[in-house]
């Protein structure tokens, strides 16, 4: 019997008509639909469906795995829940929003590599493994390592809070929410001792980043990249998929800061760059105009005096939601836009 189609089905778009039935799967397989926090609303449905190349079934697979994985652990109570001084202690071991946004709109994340040495990673290891258990945070399996949970953390607040929130302020195309970041990794300064040290935990980072949050790099630009850099550069794009890697952008010493331009507006990009930003790493994000009156209201309402607030954030439905726990007590303070 051939399959009847619908006139929906005729008139929409072939990713739209894809998502339409991979949404079909999901439901029939126990999944509620356009649950944000829950990861089935359509954006990250068709970050899945585009990672597997519109492949049904191969998306489906690393959907459930990812879903599966995160129910085990509890990820969002852990993001819910997790103490803010340690949270902060990761953040600043990985890339960070600066505050600011590409000419498309998209948060724009730093990386100077030279800071992630071998010893602070030790040291920042080892006091992770403290980090209090909040009561809140139940787990089906407690074999997974602190970092582990720390690392999934900072990718909820990208996905559930810098996504959102840079998707409501002004933008060339406001027809699609934002849902990649615009990379700049810099790798000035960096020996190849040092590198050879830390490749295994970037690795297991890319690889963790690729299967849990696919699709969430827009363009990476590599600048400041030392001689020997190139000759294991073809190691390195091993670690990304085909499609990731065509957004991996190696560039010269000449072309950085014509290039960066290109995609950046000066105020957007950091001295060190060629641009008018002031910015330091670890710093917390230096918000752009249209960000900074948003924030401001919790500024004023909750924040206690801090331009930014310090911990894991939530912008949901319009509402902007502080959480994470202070000396054990949770934090939940908030406001909703207008």
């Amino acid at each position: 019997m051939e399959k009847t189609i619908t006139a929906s089905q005729t008139l929409c778009m072939p990713h739209q008509c894809q998502l339409e039935v991979f949404k079909d799967v999901l439901v029939q397989n126990g999944y509620v639909l356009y649950n944000g926090r829950g990861n089935t609303d359509d954006i990250t449905l068709l970050r899945f469906l585009r990672a597997q190349k519109m492949d049904l079934d191969r998306a489906f697979e690393q959907f459930d795995t990812a879903q599966t994985w995160r129910k085990q652990y509890n990820i969002q109570s852990f993001y819910d829940n997790v103490d803010v001084d340690y949270y902060e202690e990761s953040r600043k071991m990985y890339p960070q929003w600066i505050g600011r946004r590409d000419k498309n709109g998209y948060p724009i994340y730093i990386f100077p590599m030279r800071h992630l040495t071998i010893k602070r990673l030790d040291v920042y290891l080892k006091k992770i493994s403290s980090c209090p258990t909040s009561r809140e945070h139940r787990v089906d399996k407690p074999d997974i390592a602190p970092r582990d949970l720390h690392f999934h953390a900072l990718y909820e607040n990208l996905q559930h809070f810098v996504f959102p929130f840079v998707s409501q302020l002004a933008r060339p195309d406001m027809s699609t929410p934002i849902s990649a970041s615009t990379h700049i990794v810099d790798v000035s300064g960096v020996s190849i001792r040092q590198f050879w040290s830390i490749r295994k935990y970037l690795q297991e980072a890319s690889a963790t980043a690729t299967a849990h949050y696919p699709e969430t790099l827009g363009r990476v630009f590599i600048v400041g990249a030392p001689a020997f850099f190139k000759s294991i550069w073809d190691m390195i794009s091993q670690w990304f998929d085909p499609v990731t890697r065509s957004k991996i952008f190696l560039l010269s010493s000449s072309d950085a800061e014509s290039t960066l331009r290109t995609f950046i507006d000066p105020p957007n990009l950091l001295k060190d760059y060629g641009g008018e930003l002031e910015w330091q790493w670890q710093d917390l994000p230096n918000l752009d105009g249209p960000a900074r009156e948003v924030m401001d209201k919790l500024h004023q309402d909750t924040a206690g005096g801090q331009v930014f607030p310090k911990g894991p954030i939530l912008f949901e439905k319009g509402c902007i939601r502080l959480l994470g726990t202070i000396d054990g007590k949770p934090r939940r303070d908030g406001f909703c836009l207008k």
